[in-house]
């Protein structure tokens, strides 16, 4: 296979931010994995029939506008689906802004144990339960020894 054209890549790049191609790529964000694979070829670059798919797609909803180039709307639809998934990814992997600590879980934890205790009344409290099967199981191992 030959190397883009110059003009390829720019109408390629510029297609990349259509709203349209935009579309067509978190489309594809969804689709199977399996789905994804029959439109490409080995190489990873989009086959003749997903090119077809494309450029009718992009037909229909610009009404008749092409894409340029053959190829060049297929290629946009998979360098702008790469960037919604690298964006994707990036925000999944940021760290939460309201990480919680072990103080601020025991703290958590605590305050659990008393609403708890107040909704549920003394006998109910699972940290009164808890309390109580400690002491019991102590009195028991003390008088045993």
């Amino acid at each position: 296979m030959n190397a883009p054209t110059r003009s390829f890549e720019q109408s390629v790049r510029d297609l990349a931010d259509h709203p349209v191609v935009n579309d067509m790529a978190a489309e594809l964000l969804t689709a199977p994995a399996d789905s994804v694979a029959e439109l490409l070829n080995a190489d990873g670059l989009p086959n003749v029939v997903f090119i077809d798919l494309a450029n009718a797609e992009f037909d229909r909803q610009t009404t008749g506008r092409s894409g340029g180039y053959l190829g060049s709307v297929a290629h946009a639809v998979l360098r702008r689906r790469t960037t919604l998934l690298a964006e994707m990814t990036a925000a999944l992997l940021a760290p939460s802004p309201h990480e919680v600590s072990e103080a601020h879980a025991a703290d958590l934890e605590a305050r659990q144990a008393i609403r708890d205790f107040w909704n549920h009344g003394f006998p109910r409290c699972p940290l009164t339960r808890y309390a109580d099967v400690a002491g019991d199981l102590a009195d028991r191992l003390t008088r045993a020894a």
